[in-house]
């Protein structure tokens, strides 16, 4: 079973392997979940506009055995509001 680190290294991984295709700019870690599964949800936050400030979430599924992603979501600041 994998921890917190090892989950979040996997989420920022993956992004990484697309940043060719889209650039992540300043990634943040913004929140980690443990679900009843094992399985982990990570959030991260990526500026989407210097001049505003304004971010993109990206909410990632990790297995809790293998670090696989299982999925990776848009995550709304409305949703993430509610959530918190």
């Amino acid at each position: 079973m994998i921890g917190v680190r090892q989950a979040v290294e996997a989420a920022v991984s993956y992004v990484r392997e697309f940043q060719e295709l889209i650039p992540p700019r300043e990634m943040r870690l913004e929140e980690t979940e443990s679900l009843d599964s094992g399985d982990w949800q990570i959030t991260l936050s990526f500026l989407e506009n210097p001049i505003s400030g304004q971010r993109s979430y990206k909410s990632f599924l990790i297995d809790k055995d293998t670090a696989e992603i299982k999925s990776m979501k848009v995550r709304s600041i409305a949703a993430a509001r509610l959530v918190g």
